[in-house]
């Protein structure tokens, strides 16, 4: 019997297990693993998806973007390591000091932890990934010199050493299992009890444990508690959020640029349009996002494909929009936004009553849907975006329309963070209300987007939930 295990070794799963095996208890890690780079098929199959709850739920092609491997999905990150803004962690309670009252029906909420509680534990985290600021590059002292120009103070990205948090578990002892976890089971009295599995070769297995952590990526483990008859009274599952991020683009009249020369780690950054750092007065919307002006490292095929939409004659002439940005790619420049969205209880991920994975379980279904003030911090943002792009020297701008992206690598909540037992399904420390040993991490636990990249709260936030549990199991 183990002490603990652990599903997922994404950032979340590592970070846990790390802490649990240096702690000396006995961890065993549970990691789905796909045949080829992507999604494992029983751990995260293609779900279906409607807007609305009156609407049909369609299957869809793919699964949430991602990656079933060890190290998961901070794989295809740009390894950029933010903490979250202060506004985001009070949203509900800032925004009544300096706006008034919300009405009283708003998902809005704040975090049931502060930003100077989870100090400590970025810090913890910064230092174990090594976090500082890329060299600067042409582009991004172009960009710093443009917003320093429009009153702005422009910073460079902090970022990790490395996307791959694996190294991270060296030392730890953790007992690594490719297989994927079907279900998390519970005693006579709704402990935690141990997890079923099934294993590499098909085999369904069962395995004894004093606690399970909940690691897995969004979608994932609010599938997974949902299986196991775990949903707090209706609660797992709601308030799922998006980063609905988006690009502007610059043309800059055949200058070479060089965004091909450092990845996307290397980025200069404005946070000047984010949190509530601007009067949101009659602007429709509350939140905003960091603006970041990033280098890309090679130009992929899909790369250009999505540099072409949203571009206008005016901007190629005669040639057709593809064929324009292929042969000037090296001149285009972007700015691109990880915006807020607001919690709404009608965006949920439940189980569909129809459709069901290879094994015969039900995949999950995401109503989703974009809100009129998603559309109008995205109109705000992209016009100070183009701003910023034309002060750089961009002849002219585009953007692609704004999408849904409920299918994304930023998801967030479902098993969201609170004290009230009625109004959320997991305390500060990602444990589960109501069913002792059983903790859940990851961005899952947000009750908020916020406007930058979310790898480093959730590593922090799991730092914080491990240290305790560690020292209940020993």
């Amino acid at each position: 019997m183990a002490d603990v295990i652990v599903v997922g070794l994404g950032p979340a799963g590592i970070i846990a297990a790390r802490v649990l095996g240096r702690a000396g208890l006995s961890v065993v890690a549970i990691q789905a693993e796909a045949a080829q780079p992507g999604r494992a098929p029983l751990a995260a199959p293609a779900p279906t998806l409607r807007s609305t709850s009156d609407d049909e739920a369609l299957p869809q092609a793919a699964p949430p973007a991602g990656l079933d491997t060890v190290g998961g999905s901070k794989l295809l990150a740009a390894a950029q390591a933010y903490r979250l803004d202060d506004w985001s962690f009070e949203m509900r309670s800032a925004t009544e000091r300096r706006y008034g009252p919300l009405p009283p029906d708003s998902d809005v909420v704040d975090w049931p932890i502060s930003a100077a509680e989870l100090a400590p534990w970025y810090d913890i985290v910064e230092d174990a990934v090594d976090a500082a600021p890329r060299p600067a590059t042409a582009w991004t002292d172009r960009m710093s010199l443009a917003a320093a120009g429009l009153g702005w103070e422009p910073f460079a990205a902090p970022a990790a050493a490395s996307p791959d948090a694996a190294p991270l578990l060296v030392g730890s002892d953790v007992e690594v299992v490719r297989a994927t976890v079907t279900a998390i089971l519970r005693g006579s009295t709704g402990e935690v009890t141990g997890v079923e599995y099934v294993d590499g070769a098909g085999d369904l297995r069962t395995r004894a444990c004093g606690a399970v952590v909940v690691a897995a990526s969004v979608v994932p483990s609010i599938r997974l508690l949902l299986l196991s008859g775990l949903s707090a009274d209706g609660r797992v599952g709601r308030w799922f959020l998006s980063h609905n991020a988006f690009v502007v683009h610059g043309d800059f009249a055949g200058i070479d640029l060089r965004r091909r020369d450092a990845g996307p780690a290397s980025a200069v950054a404005v946070s000047e349009f984010e949190g509530d750092r601007f009067d949101h007065s009659g602007l429709g919307f509350l939140g905003g996002s960091l603006l970041q002006a990033a280098m890309t490292g090679p130009w992929s095929a899909q790369r250009l494909d999505a540099a072409a939409e949203g571009l206008s004659r005016r901007t190629t002439g005669a040639a057709d929009a593809a064929t324009w940005v292929r042969a000037h790619h090296r001149s285009i420049g972007t700015v691109w936004a990880q915006p807020d969205q607001l919690p709404r209880a009608d965006n949920v991920v439940d189980l569909d009553p129809v459709h069901r994975d290879p094994s015969g379980r039900p995949v999950a279904r995401i109503t989703f849907s974009l809100a009129d003030d998603d559309r109008r911090r995205w109109e705000f943002l992209a016009t100070r975006a183009a701003e910023w792009l034309r002060n750089a020297g961009a002849r002219t701008t585009w953007r692609p329309p704004l999408q849904a992206q409920p299918l994304g690598t930023h998801l967030y909540g479902g098993v969201r963070m609170g004290e009230d037992p009625a109004e959320s399904a997991v305390d500060s420390f990602g444990r589960f209300h109501g069913v002792p040993g059983l903790v859940v991490v990851g961005s899952s636990t947000f009750p908020s987007t916020g406007g930058r990249g979310p790898v480093e709260t959730i590593e922090a936030l799991s730092w914080r939930a491990a240290s305790p549990l560690a020292d209940d199991l020993r």
